[in-house]
């Protein structure tokens, strides 16, 4: 029986070593095989802007290269970048160097007061199927707690393209895949509902487009609408 220390071993194994691979594997290459922008996702970012005042301050959790950055500036909005891989900061500050950037995990967000309430929107795009089950709720009081209250967040939720394999390591929980040494977690929706109503937030929309779900929400507190 694996035990909760095994369990966090686990987690902070593959969290280390979803870091390395973006440092060194992803980030060189990244925007050549991923740069493009999905019309969902297009379309759900251009709604969140919609949502926050002119000339506010988006933060880009688990930024990665930057890529939803210009669509972000176009618009008017100030932008901060958040990523736990310094290789990936790399990579959107050579495009985009008047961007403020910070190396700083979805999991240590909660860790950072000095951010508290400082964002007029966030967005968190194709990352959190890196957040493992026990550490989702702390991921999202983090990113709850950087926005001003009631502010706008556009998140999405990786949907399987097919079934899971069965587990094949005894710390590994349904819903993991670890398969060439990266880490992807698929929780069911009613677990993230119940997760997102903990940390504070309401829905506004959601959708199913481009092999994810995709979330516009409001967090805790009355802010503009």
């Amino acid at each position: 029986m694996t035990t909760p220390a095994q369990r966090r071993a686990f987690l902070d194994e593959r969290r280390a070593a979803s870091a390395r691979r973006y440092d060194e594997l992803h980030a060189p290459s990244y925007d050549e095989h991923w740069g493009d922008i999905d019309p969902t996702h297009r379309a759900c970012v251009d709604r969140l802007v919609a949502s926050t005042p002119d000339g506010g301050l988006v933060v880009d959790a688990a930024c990665g290269t930057g890529k939803y950055w210009p669509q972000l500036l176009a618009a008017g909005r100030r932008v901060l970048g958040l990523d736990q891989s310094a290789g990936m900061l790399a990579r959107a500050l050579a495009k985009h160097p008047d961007v403020p950037t910070r190396v700083l995990a979805l999991q240590d967000l909660a860790r950072a007061p000095e951010l508290a309430g400082i964002a007029d929107g966030l967005i968190c795009v194709d990352a959190l199927e890196n957040v493992g089950p026990e550490d989702w709720p702390r991921v999202l009081g983090g990113l709850a707690a950087v926005l001003r209250p009631g502010a706008p967040a556009y998140l999405t939720v990786e949907l399987p393209e097919e079934p899971l394999p069965a587990p094949v390591d005894p710390r590994q929980v349904a819903g993991e895949l670890f398969a060439g040494g990266g880490y992807h977690y698929y929780p069911d929706r009613d677990r993230v509902r119940g997760w997102l109503a903990g940390a504070g937030f309401g829905t506004v929309a959601q959708a199913d487009g481009d092999g994810y779900w995709h979330l516009l929400v409001r967090g805790p507190g009355t802010g503009h609408r």
